[in-house]
C-alpha cells in the first residue's frame, strides 16, 4: 500500500502542489524552493515563472532529511493532467495532450538527478534546468517536480509507505487570461470502470490556459427524448491546459440498453455558461458484454426459474381438474347405465 502525503495549493488560479512542510505529518524530508527574480507571484512557494524564447535557467530545490536514517529519494517531473473529477494531477506522464499543444513541459525541463541519497540530518540541493523553445510560449504550461521516498527501510510487514512532496512549476511568456476559453465535447461512449458500467463524456480544453468550472452537470438521454435517464454533477472542477476531462456518469447497477443516445455537458465558467451535446450509439454486442461483467447487475433468472412455482402450481391444478373431470364422467356413465337397466 502506498501512502502519498501531498499538500495542494490553488493560489493564483493555478492548481499546483506546494512544499508546505509539517513535521507532524511524519514525512522524513522537507523540500523548499529558492524563488528566482523572474518569479511572477512572490507570495507562493511554487515556481511561477515569466520566461522568454530561448531562455535557459537553473532552478534550485533544497531537500532536507529531518530523520535519523539515511533516505533514498526518486525525483521526476510531470506535466499537469486532469483526472475524472476535475482535479489537476501530477503523478504520471500525460499522453492525451491536445494535438495543438505547443509544448509538453517534460520536454523543456530536466532534473539533474533522478535518484538521491541523503544522510540523516543532511541537506541536498537539487538542480532543475529549463530550456525554453525558440518561439514565444502562448499562455501557460504547468507541471510539478515530484520527490518520492522509496525505501525498503520504510517497509512495515507487507505495507510500504512511500512519502512524496510535489513542487509546482508554471511557465508563461504571455498572459493566459488574454486567451479566450474553448471547451469541446469530443466523444461520449459506454464503458466500464472497476467492473462497473459508466458513460464517459470526453471534455477537451484545447487552449494553453487553465479552465475553472462550477456547477458541472453531465446527462444522458435517448435520441428524440428529453427525459434524463442518467446524470452526474458536481459543484466545481478544473481542466488543465491542453488536456481532457473524462467525466463519468455511473449507471449504478442498471442494465445498459443498446440504442442511440445524446450526451450533454453543462458548466459555468465565470459569467459564461457552457452547453455541449453529442450523439452516440451503443451497439447490442457492446451492451451485452458490459452487462455480463458489471458486478452490480444481478444475473437475470431464466424464464423457467422466474415462473417456476407458478408453472408447477398451474400443472398441479390442471391435473386435479382433469382428474375431477374424469371422475365425474365415470359417475355420470354409471348413472346412465343404471337408468337403462
Amino acid at each position: 500500500m502506498f501512502l502519498f502525503l501531498l499538500v495542494l495549493s490553488h493560489l493564483c488560479d493555478v492548481p499546483v502542489f506546494s512544499d508546505e512542510n509539517s513535521a507532524s505529518q511524519n514525512i522524513p524530508f522537507l523540500v523548499s524552493t529558492q524563488l528566482p527574480d523572474n518569479q511572477i507571484n512572490k507570495q507562493v512557494s511554487y515556481f511561477d515563472l515569466q520566461m522568454v524564447p530561448k531562455q535557459e535557467q537553473t532552478l534550485h530545490l533544497k531537500i532536507e532529511n529531518i530523520s535519523d536514517q539515511t533516505i533514498m529519494l526518486d525525483t521526476t517531473l510531470y506535466q499537469g493532467n486532469t483526472n475524472s473529477i476535475g482535479v489537476i494531477e501530477y503523478d504520471k506522464s500525460v499522453k492525451g495532450l491536445a494535438n495543438n499543444a505547443q509544448v509538453n513541459i517534460e520536454d523543456l525541463v530536466k532534473i539533474s538527478e533522478n535518484k538521491i541519497k541523503i544522510s540523516p540530518k543532511q541537506t541536498h540541493e537539487l538542480q532543475v534546468k529549463i530550456k525554453m523553445p525558440e518561439k514565444e510560449l502562448s499562455g501557460i504550461t504547468i507541471g510539478a517536480i515530484r520527490v518520492v521516498q522509496n525505501n525498503e527501510a520504510n517497509k512495515e510487514g507487507n505495507i510500504q509507505n512511500n512519502f512524496a512532496r510535489e513542487i509546482g512549476l508554471v511557465l508563461q511568456s504571455s498572459d493566459p487570461e488574454q486567451i479566450p476559453s474553448t471547451l469541446k465535447l469530443l466523444d461520449a461512449q459506454a464503458g466500464q470502470v472497476n467492473t462497473r458500467n459508466v458513460f464517459t463524456e470526453k471534455i477537451q480544453n484545447p487552449k494553453p490556459k487553465l479552465i475553472r468550472l462550477t456547477n458541472l452537470k453531465a446527462i444522458i438521454t435517448k435520441e428524440d427524448d428529453q427525459e434524463v435517464i442518467y446524470q452526474a454533477s458536481q459543484l466545481e472542477g478544473s481542466i488543465a491546459p491542453n488536456t481532457i476531462l473524462n467525466y463519468r456518469i455511473p449507471l449504478d447497477g442498471k442494465a445498459l440498453l443498446p440504442g442511440v443516445y445524446v450526451a450533454t455537458f453543462e458548466a459555468d465558467e465565470g459569467e459564461h455558461h457552457w452547453k455541449l451535446t453529442r450523439k452516440f450509439t451503443v451497439k447490442n454486442n457492446i451492451s451485452k458484454k458490459l452487462n455480463q461483467t458489471d458486478i452490480l447487475i444481478k444475473s437475470q433468472p431464466s424464464f423457467f426459474a422466474k415462473y417456476k412455482w407458478m408453472m408447477i402450481t398451474g400443472c398441479v391444478l390442471l391435473v386435479i381438474i382433469l382428474g375431477l373431470c374424469i371422475y365425474i364422467g365415470k359417475i355420470k356413465r354409471k348413472l346412465v347405465e343404471q337408468e337403462k337397466s
